[in-house]
Order: C-alpha cells, then sequence, then structure tokens
C-alpha cells in the first residue's frame, strides 16, 4: 500500500520508539523525513519495480548520435536504464564497450550500441543515451526505471504518495535511522530483518506470477488445455 511521506514519517516515528525501547532518542519530524526519503532511495534502487519502468519511443538526430527531445529526465541515473532497443526489435543493443574506439562507427544509418552521453554534454540531464554511428536514424525503444521527483530543484513534500509497500519504506527508514546514529546494534539488527524478511515476501509474490519460458521476450498469443 502507497502512503505520503507524512504517513511514512508517522509510521516510522513509531517504530523506532517501539524498537529502540527505553532510552530512545528523540527524532524531529525533519531529520525523520530525510530517513524516509533515504530509505525510498534504497529500495528504489534495489530492484526496477514496474511501477517505476516507463518504455519510451524515441526519434535520433541522425548526427549527434542523440535523441531529439528532451524525454529522458526522470531517469536519474545510468544504471536506472533497463534497455536500449531499434524499434520494435525484441533484442536490445549492445552497450558499447569501453575499449571500443567511437570513431571507428563513425558512419552508417543503422543503430549498433549505446552508451552514456557525457555529463558536461549540455543535453546529459534530458537526453542522457549516445548511440553509434552518430548518423544513425530511425527510433529507439528505450526502457528505463524513473524517478517520482523529476525536477532537481524539486524534493519530496509531505503529501507527496510514495508508490512502495508501506512497512517495506518504514522499514527501510528505521534502519537507517539506527544504522546512522550507530547507537543501536540491536535495534538495528532487529529492524533489518524486518525489512529483509519483507522484501523477501515481496520478491516472492512478484515471482509467482506467470512470465514467458525460458526468459523470452516472445508473449504466446495460443493457448491449449494440457
Amino acid at each position: 500500500m502507497a502512503v505520503t511521506v507524512r504517513q511514512a514519517v508517522d509510521s516510522a516515528l513509531r517504530l523506532v520508539g517501539e524498537v529502540a525501547g527505553a532510552g530512545v532518542q528523540q527524532y524531529g519530524d525533519d531529520r525523520m523525513r530525510e530517513n524516509v526519503i533515504r530509505g525510498f532511495d534504497l529500495m528504489f534502487k534495489k530492484y526496477p519495480w514496474q511501477q517505476f519502468r516507463k518504455w519510451y519511443r524515441l526519434e535520433l538526430d541522425g548526427t549527434l548520435g542523440i535523441i531529439t527531445t528532451d524525454a529522458l529526465p526522470a531517469v536519474k541515473d545510468f544504471e536506472d536504464f533497463l534497455g536500449v532497443y531499434p524499434d520494435a526489435c525484441p533484442d536490445p543493443l549492445p552497450l558499447m564497450p569501453k575499449e571500443l574506439n567511437p570513431y571507428t562507427l563513425a558512419s552508417g544509418t543503422r543503430v549498433r550500441c549505446w552508451t552514456s552521453l557525457h555529463v558536461s554534454d549540455a543535453n546529459y540531464a534530458s537526453r542522457k543515451i549516445q548511440i553509434y554511428p552518430v548518423t544513425s536514424v530511425g527510433f529507439i525503444n528505450v526502457h528505463a526505471l524513473t524517478y517520482p521527483i523529476v525536477t532537481p530543484a524539486l524534493e519530496w513534500d509531505w503529501e507527496d504518495v510514495m508508490y512502495l509497500d508501506k512497512d517495506l519504506l518504514v522499514y527501510a527508514s528505521a534502519f537507517i535511522t539506527f544504522f546512522g546514529d550507530d547507537l543501536n546494534a540491536n535495534a538495528a539488527n532487529i529492524v533489518k530483518d524486518m525489512l529483509e524478511a519483507k522484501f523477501k515476501d515481496i520478491m516472492g509474490a512478484i515471482a509467482r506470477k506467470p512470465i514467458p519460458l525460458g526468459g523470452s521476450s516472445h508473449i504466446p498469443d495460443q493457448w491449449r488445455v494440457v
């Protein structure tokens, strides 16, 4: 069940008080809000959650090897790209090897590989992807993990909804609170166990959902009773 930042902070504060026992430190709203955000960020990176995945169909400019629109500001980091594909193709493009000289891919209109734009590039914040050859034309399909808060100048507000399991988020926030203070190792271990158990339960529920056999990206369209 998703919760607002306010609800997550209140639940995390209650859990910290219950687990820590006598002599518990008092944690203010603002400090726990920061820990809730850190907890969300920790869980966001831990698994490519379906509710944060997004597919894009993006046109290439044909000269610089970049996309033509500022479509990717919500993809925070390079590791959040889950795959780049030729348009309507089931097989992903390879990531450009580190040792490959890109100037050996100086010509051609068919996309062959991809990597990250350099952070100094003016287009990095909202386009991020570099395609080779740079003269590639047409469209690419991009699968990426998108962060809910897009504009860097904005932060999580109290009434913003965090679309993660409530208990998972609260346990992560409490663990960060105890771990960061390094004052109550036993309490940190308790909430860590709770966090790991909850994450395992969620992964089990996801694993029980039907998927194509053999990891194939092709979805069956014919069924028969065996």
